[in-house]
């Protein structure tokens, strides 16, 4: 779409006409001329060459009248606004630090009353999770025996939830260093505002591996602001085979709720349990209630500046009317 920035500089066109109605017009008689009354019928006995000087004089009027439009029209400022666009909003900085160590192998979720294994069941309300955050930044920390940083902090979700499917179990060994993770995830985010941090750390799992404690990792959190959500995943019982067919069995305290209570109690988040796919599909809603995305969306429209258009043009014409006067002087 194209317009004007100062449409009224149009008004301004018949400007040469009023200033030639109202200044006296100059004299440039000359006293001394012979005057001829009988100029009409001298005038058709004249050759063609003196003819051709009064229709120079009207195609430098038009000339003239075409400049003075083009410089009226470049100095109302003409442009070109294109539609409205979309422009991300700055939503919170979410680091998802997921447990990919050998434990999550184990398939004791459940889909469509089919087993399925834990990091398939985290895969996929992860990845649903990811989704919905549009206008936040999202990275992905996974750990096992090694902690390392999958996907940085990035507003290309697609790209997040492509990668996410990509990950197995295995990828960094078979421990878990909840304390690398952890800590891993918060220097990635020590440039980020204070305000919009947040972690969200799932192990099914206790601390066997790494260099940092669980807790350390927790104070420094604290120190920097970042409120952590953990999530405990894994059933709490184990189907096994026995006289009278399955049995479930209670498990045994594979978990370590108490550190991952202790890390979420420092940050101010908030430790949930999941024990199954539906339960943990809740949990992921409820932390995505728990941090809104910012829905105050911004738009803009590019708009480009076009008086430079017509103001080459007046110039063009300009120059092609000097020369053509100077061509007929030569030739008179």
């Amino acid at each position: 779409m194209t317009g004007f920035v100062y449409p009224l500089m149009f008004f301004l066109l018949p400007l040469p006409l009023l200033m030639r109605s109202i200044l006296p017009r100059a004299n440039d008689r000359n006293e001394d001329a012979l005057k001829v009354p009988f100029f009409e019928d001298v005038h058709h006995l004249t050759p063609s060459r003196v003819r051709s000087v009064f229709s120079g004089m009207r195609f430098r009027r038009i000339m003239a009248w075409l400049i003075w439009v083009l410089l009226v029209a470049s100095a109302a400022g003409p442009q070109w606004v294109g539609q409205p666009s979309k422009v991300p909003s700055e939503g919170r900085n979410l680091m998802m630090v997921l447990d990919i160590s050998g434990s999550m192998e184990e398939a004791d979720f459940a889909v469509s009353n089919r087993a399925i294994r834990r990091w398939d069941a985290v895969q996929g309300v992860a990845n649903a999770f990811v989704k919905k955050r549009q206008g936040d930044r999202i990275g992905v920390v996974l750990f096992g025996e090694r902690a390392y940083l999958y996907v940085p902090l990035t507003y290309d979700l697609k790209t997040v939830s492509d990668l996410l499917q990509e990950a197995d179990v295995g990828m960094a060994g078979t421990q878990t260093a909840i304390g690398d993770a952890l800590g891993l995830a918060l220097k990635t985010m020590v440039d980020v505002p204070a305000e919009s941090r947040v972690v969200v750390l799932l192990s099914d799992g206790a601390a066997n591996a790494g260099a940092m404690k669980p807790l350390e990792a927790a104070e420094l959190a604290q120190k920097m602001g970042v409120k952590v959500y953990t999530i405990g995943a894994g059933s709490d019982t184990v189907q096994m085979m026995g006289l009278f067919g399955m049995m479930q069995i209670p498990r045994g305290d594979e978990i370590d709720e108490k550190t991952l209570q202790e890390i979420a109690q420092k940050t101010g988040g908030r430790y949930f349990r999941a024990k199954n796919t539906q339960e943990l599909l809740e949990i992921y809603k409820e932390i995505d209630a728990l941090e809104p995305v910012k829905n105050d969306d911004v738009f803009i429209r590019p708009v480009k500046a076009l008086f430079y258009y017509p103001l080459a043009a007046a110039f063009a014409l300009s120059v092609c009317s000097a020369l053509l006067i100077l061509a007929g002087r030569r030739s008179a």
